[in-house]
């Protein structure tokens, strides 16, 4: 059995800014438009030069099937009511809860809280060979494993769905503007490998969480504990073998804090640009410029961390932001500011990470972000692009498009582009993922390329999200009033700072 560790959360949420947008909810949806599924391989032309601004907005854990499926699922797009098991039966997706109502059992929340490491993705994968799977082939997963993942854990649990009561605003986006339901991670792990791929699109040939020397750090540091050069010393790595695609079974690989470069590289490099990350923490685990050598060594990174690592104290550079509601303050505020490429990593609970015991804030947040920008002088130039960072160990019943390489890719994750050159209420067949994103940021900046996944030849593009004829107004997204986001939420977040739920622990394979 081999110890890893996870971050179920990372710390307390200070009160979200923002001013809510209502607008009138219909009785009944539009039907949405869907485009065909384009061959593999098709050569991405250059998007045309009208977006001056890039936002990756992005959420944890959650599959498409999990967002978008069940009972009543999306209209129009590739969905499940129910999944295989290894078996050969059936189970009824089950609606969950995004949030955990046990508040004071955390332990009952780490059980809404699937494996999602690389062995499970393999599990649930289910293929009939083991690794590698032939290059260039569609992924031989079977999509039947799920039940498998993780003894003991209620199967209701990964066979889900989330409560449609929770989940309105994204299908609000969803009907507004395009929604992507063949995009996949870019890796086949969790989200410390995600992290990587979102900024860098690779990881080093490593996977799952680092893990940490013993004894593992105290408590008040392991609230927020980095994934990368500043985690603690002795910190070590599973690895991922290019060739063979089997995993070390212990982590004996280097430290969390690489030299390659990430797409924030890339802009440094040319001039007139800029770039920005949002976060909760500078130091928190999904903050995975640390692990950028050229970013974490440079005069951009805002200084050391504390000795217990907790970064309450806001930051503000030109680079990075804390907290990441600082964003919506920078956009809407009275000398507005926007990056030419940002990120915008999610706090506690507004993350959609399964488990959170505070209130479902992950889609008031993501909702704010949008009308932020919505109502800001930046639509016009703008396209977001709003994501899961990995498949957080729910089911899904789409088998991946292609094998590009051993890392990825992995399951299929929800999509959301945003844009007044967004095609509206259109569910989008392209195969697609984390790469593809990358590539379009990099041709539509004449930025070169970081030459790794993000130049593969499958990522195919994203011309079936956007028509770049006319430009459209803003639709702002519609927040329930019954949305549970609200202060008693937030306020049990903000006294919880230093709750035993919200720790790094120890997870055995």
């Amino acid at each position: 059995m081999l110890l890893r560790f996870r971050a179920v959360c990372l710390l307390a949420f200070a009160v979200l800014a923002g001013m809510l947008v209502a607008c009138s909810n219909s009785t009944t949806s539009p039907v949405p438009r869907v485009t065909p599924t384009p061959p593999i391989g098709s050569t991405p032309p250059p998007p045309p030069l009208k977006i001056q601004h890039v936002i990756f907005v992005v959420q944890e854990n959650r599959t498409f099937d999990n967002i978008y499926g069940g009972a009543n699922p999306y209209p129009g797009a590739d969905t499940a009511t129910s999944g295989k098991t290894s078996s050969g039966g059936t189970l009824q997706l089950n609606p969950v809860a995004i949030e955990c109502t046990y508040i004071l059992h955390p332990l009952q929340c780490e059980q809404q809280d699937p494996n999602n490491f690389h062995q499970p993705w393999l599990t649930a994968c289910n293929a009939p060979t083991s690794p590698p799977f032939p290059v260039g082939q569609p992924a031989p997963c079977a999509m039947s494993g799920f039940d498998k993942n993780q003894t003991g854990l209620d199967p209701g649990v990964i066979y889900s769905y989330a409560e449609r009561s929770e989940t309105k605003p994204y299908w609000a986006m969803a009907q507004a503007y395009a929604l992507g339901d063949h995009f996949f991670m870019g890796h086949n792990s969790e989200s410390y490998t995600a992290h990587q791929y979102i900024f860098s699109a690779q990881s080093n040939n490593t996977v799952d969480a680092p893990a940490y020397p013993l004894p593992t750090p105290a408590p008040e540091f392991q609230v927020i504990t980095p994934w990368g050069c500043d985690s603690p010393t002795g910190t070590t790595t599973f690895l991922l073998n290019p060739t063979t695609g089997q995993e070390t079974q212990t982590p004996s690989g280097p430290a969390p804090c690489f030299s390659y470069h990430s797409l924030a590289d890339l802009v440094n490099a040319k001039q007139g640009l800029s770039w920005r990350e949002y976060a909760f923490s500078i130091c928190q685990s999904i903050n995975a410029l640390d692990v950028n050598k050229s970013i974490r060594n440079s005069s951009q990174w805002p200084g050391p961390p504390d000795v217990d690592c907790p970064n309450i104290n806001p930051v503000n550079t030109t680079n990075f932001r804390m907290p990441e509601t600082t964003f919506l303050d920078d956009v809407s505020g009275p000398n507005p500011t926007l990056a030419s490429v940002t990120w915008v990593l999610p706090g506690p609970i507004t993350s959609d990470h399964p488990g959170v015991p505070f209130g479902y804030c992950g889609p008031w947040w993501v909702a704010n972000v949008v009308d932020a920008i919505g109502k800001s002088k930046f639509w016009n130039t703008t396209a977001i692009f709003v994501f899961w960072d990995d498949w957080g160990g729910f089911y899904d019943h789409v088998t991946p498009y292609v094998v590009r390489d051993v890392a990825g890719p992995g399951f299929r994750v929800p999509l959301l582009v945003i844009s007044p050159y967004a095609k509206r209420n259109t569910v989008v067949k392209t195969n697609v993922e984390f790469g593809t994103l990358m590539q379009f940021t990099e041709q539509n900046f004449s930025l070169g390329t970081l030459g790794v996944d993000d130049a593969s030849h499958y990522l195919n593009n994203l011309n079936d999200f956007f028509d770049f004829s006319s430009e459209k107004p803003f639709v702002p997204i519609s927040i329930p009033n019954d949305l549970l986001c609200n202060d008693t939420a937030r306020t049990r977040a903000g006294t919880a700072k230093r709750s035993k739920w919200l720790r790094m622990i120890g997870d055995h394979d």
